[in-house]
């Protein structure tokens, strides 16, 4: 009696036990897809895809699919947006054929952001610098820096490799009121603009001790060094011994800055003056007196008079009392 009690209870149990097996294994594959749209996200990019915005409870090829989905514009670099999660969830549904058992859930919005690269005022300073730094070979030795007029606003360009390109508005960069900018991201112009300012180069310069009028000749007694901004000076002098024995040919006054200019050199024969004649070429040497017929500075040339044949020969001057026949 009791052995055929168990025995139906044991059936009993199987039965209970297939059924639920079977029960579960239609169950499974009818599971919902569970999309939990998140309260915050962030892209790099220009779309946003529903893969930037929500969580899938597993990973699967529909899901690889739908993640890729674009379902809006980003925001500009570095700003934000908020995007509905039923209105994503209309259009995709509207728009897609999906047999798949879908449950959405998760935040009612998404409050999106988009990374960049912020750009500001001490950005763009560095920038010229730098610039200007690297040129530093083309450039007088001096202090030299660009200052801008105003600041400009900060910016902020998309996430990426940053590249930029510098143009003075003067080739030789002193002189430029203005460096316009080339900004490029993953090698790709992303903005272009201009700063206006000021280029300052501070130096030690050649200047006037005094007052002095056209035809002064210069000595180490009326010029000094003194601090100056040259970028607005045309051929700065930047060595005393640049000028000295030089003649002024304007009026200066003290303090101003002295080019080369504004001087000229000084003859060194005067006319009439006895000169020695020399000729050199190759292994002759010769000599003799002459009488200049002109004044001459260094390697000008002049017409100087054989005083042993009177006949007018050109030379070229070589040193005081001295001149030389070019063959």
């Amino acid at each position: 009696m009791w052995s055929g009690t168990n025995d139906c209870q044991i059936r009993t149990m199987a039965q209970l036990l297939l059924i639920s097996l079977f029960l579960s294994l239609c169950a499974a594959p009818c599971s919902a897809l569970q999309i939990s749209f998140m309260p915050k996200a962030v892209v790099t990019g220009n779309t946003v895809t529903l893969g930037d915005i929500v969580q899938f409870d597993r990973k699967s090829e529909i899901t690889e699919a739908l993640a890729s989905q674009k379902v809006a514009q980003s925001p500009p670099p570095g700003g934000s947006i908020v995007l509905r999660s039923l209105t994503i969830k209309q259009n995709l549904l509207s728009e897609l054929s999906l047999s798949e058992n879908l449950e959405w859930n998760g935040s009612p919005s998404v409050m999106l952001s988009r990374t960049g690269i912020k750009i500001g005022s001490n950005k763009i300073q560095t920038i010229i610098a730098d610039f200007i730094a690297a040129n530093k070979s083309n450039l007088p030795d001096a202090d030299t820096r660009f200052i801008l007029s105003s600041l400009p606003i900060p910016f902020t360009l998309p996430a990426g490799d940053l590249s930029y390109e510098v143009i003075p508005s003067n080739p030789n960069i002193l002189g430029s009121s203005k460096f316009s900018i080339i900004f490029r991201v993953d090698n790709r112009v992303a903005k272009n603009m201009s700063v206006k300012g000021r280029l300052e180069a501070l130096a030690p310069i050649v200047v006037a001790t005094a007052r002095m009028p056209k035809g002064t000749v210069l000595t180490s007694s009326n010029l000094t060094l003194a601090v100056k901004d040259i970028s607005g000076i045309n051929s700065p002098g930047l060595d005393l011994n640049q000028f000295i024995g030089k003649k002024l040919k304007r009026n200066i006054r003290p303090g101003s800055p002295l080019s080369t200019t504004m001087t000229e050199s000084c003859p060194i024969i005067q006319r009439g003056e006895r000169v020695k004649i020399v000729i050199n070429h190759g292994s002759m040497h010769l000599s003799t007196i002459g009488i200049a017929r002109s004044n001459g500075k260094q390697d000008q040339m002049i017409r100087v008079q054989n005083i042993n044949s009177n006949k007018i020969v050109y030379c070229r001057v070589s040193a005081p009392g001295l001149v030389e026949v070019v063959l």
